[in-house]
């Protein structure tokens, strides 16, 4: 059969045509491969005869003999049709067939090591042992000028010892003395060493060949750093015991990759260098290198290490300065954004934050944690148009998230626009009732009670505080006392569950005493059952304890007043509402029903100055 027709064959046999590096194995051989794809067309383009065929359409066909390949092409087809025959069965799970083309392709290229040791991989599965070693100990006569071949037969040899516990095997000691010993300048073969060493509790012998590395005189900082990896495994730097003097024999190799650098590649290894004392708890000698680069190149990953290096060492002032110069270099970097803002909300600025997060927010497309963190930093900078429109945005990117909801609930409260955020309040409800239930605690229902509340939906509202109540754990005696005043104070105002306001305001006293705030829904309470002596000595109580007067106070000078006027004493309820009307609270409600108060006993004290009789 001719080579070309021979070739067609292998193709047949595997399932078809397959272009070289098909599937996993083949993208993992393919630069392992002597013969290429193009090589092959070009060596078949060779053979042709002198004479081109003419394929013109509508020509004569060609002449058989303008289709013959040269010998050598002719071989290198045959290769590549092994190789792609052993790359289709392998893919299918037919690796024996797929043994006997490798064995093909490695027949004619044994100097590739990496088809060596896929080879053998699969030999060891068929053929055994011996026929597995034998591979590799060809490879390693057909390239004797790289140390490769000797690595894979030393690890193949020890991950497949002999079957006869008995037997003892040499190949693999040979093979690491002679690497050692023709390769001393290749980082990988200490690697190899090392490993194989310690593997069989060799411990010595690792030493010994890190020893060798050490001494040799290498101007390649990568020798230096990969050696320098090798020996933190024969040193291990996390062993406390021997930090010290493990540090002292494995910075050398580090040390020694900074002075071999050049110019060209200076940044590059003092990073890597820099990366690895880190890496290895040595983080003084870490920074020192950060700095270095920082100041001499501007080095941008270097500037982060030195953000968490700093911050680790509670150098807080230099760890904000530097993540500043990060996101000025960086702007369109998201996590370091996110990290600047939070940076700015430990110090309290939540005005810098904002900057920030809606930077993050842009360059990172946004997450859920972005819009929530913005829409707390809004509220505090009391920007609620703002935090109203992030949080409608958030609600459309995640309608079914409840904090979102909650955030937005927030955010119409603080414009009083009690409708949509009862609205949203019931939305974050329903979604952390199945999803995020630890939402849905005391404080949540206390928002949603005092919201509802506004909208004079006052059975909600006390659904929604009582609930409150028994959700707040006995820690916080503050909250609980605030809300119970809130609920007792609301029915009061309404006129029902008067006994049980009383109940809850007599408690909130208790837990919080000398509260001017209780103290007078205490004594409104008194007012409210017609107790006016009692409820003036809780109420003038209250008033004692304002230090000083406050315009949010002016509800207890008016309840004072109030009191004085049922207890018939006019003049003191005409000071004391004038006193309240000064105040200018601002609770618009108050202060208008002040004003109506005031206006009432204005009139009626002039209606009595006209009724008396003139002075004879």
């Amino acid at each position: 059969m001719a080579p070309f027709r021979s070739a067609i064959r292998w193709y047949r046999d595997a399932g078809g045509f397959v272009m070289p590096g098909y599937g996993s194995v083949g993208r993992a051989l393919r630069p392992c491969l002597t013969v290429g794809l193009a090589a092959f067309i070009g060596s078949c383009l060779t053979g042709f005869a002198a004479t081109t065929a003419d394929l013109s359409l509508g020509a004569r066909a060609a002449d058989a003999s303008d289709l013959q390949l040269s010998p050598g092409s002719a071989s290198r087809a045959d290769v590549l049709a092994h190789f792609s025959a052993a790359l289709q069965f392998e893919a299918s799970g037919k690796l024996r067939q797929a043994l006997e083309h490798y064995q093909a392709v490695f027949k004619a290229d044994p100097g590739n090591s990496d088809l060596a040791a896929h080879t053998a991989k699969l030999a060891m599965q068929f053929q055994g042992r011996a026929a597995a070693i034998t591979i590799l100990q060809d490879a390693v006569r057909s390239s004797p000028r790289t140390p490769a071949p000797l690595l894979n037969l030393a690890r193949f040899a020890s991950t497949y010892p002999p079957e006869d516990l008995f037997e003892k095997d040499e190949v693999p000691a040979r093979a690491i003395a002679e690497a050692l010993t023709k390769f001393p300048a290749h980082a990988e073969v200490y690697e190899v060493a090392v490993m194989l060493h310690l593997t069989h509790n060799e411990r010595d012998k690792a030493v010994e060949v890190m020893n060798q590395a050490a001494n040799q005189q290498s101007r390649d900082p990568q020798y230096w750093l990969a050696t320098g990896r090798t020996a933190e495994r024969v040193w291990p730097l996390g062993q406390a015991e021997f930090s010290a003097e493990y540090r002292q024999r494995v910075a050398p190799f580090f040390e020694n990759a900074l002075k071999a650098a050049t110019k060209a590649d200076a940044e590059q290894v003092t990073l890597e260098v820099a990366r690895q004392y880190l890496l290895t708890n040595d983080p003084d000698r870490a920074r020192q290198l950060c700095e270095k680069l920082a100041a001499e190149y501007g080095n941008l990953d270097a500037r982060k290490l030195l953000y968490r290096l700093y911050a680790a060492a509670e150098q807080k002032d230099k760890a904000l300065a530097t993540l500043e110069q990060i996101v000025k270099q960086a702007p369109d970097d998201a996590e370091m954004q996110r990290l600047l803002a939070g940076e700015y909300d430990k110090l309290k600025q939540p005005e810098k934050a904002i900057v920030h997060l809606e930077a993050a927010i842009q360059n990172g497309g946004g997450e859920i944690g972005d819009y929530v963190k913005l829409g707390w930093e809004l509220y505090q900078t009391q920007k609620f148009d703002d935090m109203v429109r992030v949080g409608q945005r958030s609600v459309r990117l995640f309608p079914d998230h409840p904090l979102v909801h909650y955030q937005l609930a927030i955010a119409h409260r603080a414009r009083e626009e009690w409708g949509p955020s009862v609205q949203h309040f019931a939305e974050a409800e329903r979604f952390a009732g199945s999803s995020q239930s630890e939402l849905l605690d005391h404080l949540f229902y206390y928002q949603y009670g005092i919201t509802l509340e506004r909208l004079a939906r006052y059975e909600d509202a006390s659904r929604m505080l009582e609930k409150s109540i028994t959700l707040t754990p006995r820690e916080e005696a503050k909250a609980a006392a605030n809300t119970m005043n809130f609920l007792g104070y609301m029915w009061l105002d309404v006129g029902t569950h008067l006994d049980k306001a009383g109940e809850l305001i007599a408690k909130a006293n208790e837990l919080m005493p000398d509260q001017p705030a209780y103290i007078d829904s205490l004594g409104w309470f008194h007012y409210k059952k017609g107790n006016y002596p009692q409820a003036l000595k809780e109420l003038q109580r209250a008033e004692a304890l304002l230090e000083p007067v406050a315009p949010e106070d002016a509800e207890i000078l008016e309840h004072i007043g109030l009191t004085h006027q049922s207890l018939g004493d006019k003049a003191k309820a005409l000071n004391y509402l004038e006193r309240a009307e000064g105040l200018k609270t601002p609770d618009l409600k108050a202060r208008k029903r002040i004003e109506e108060e005031l206006r009432k006993i204005k009139g009626g004290k002039q209606e009595t100055e006209k009724k008396q009789p003139a002075a004879p």
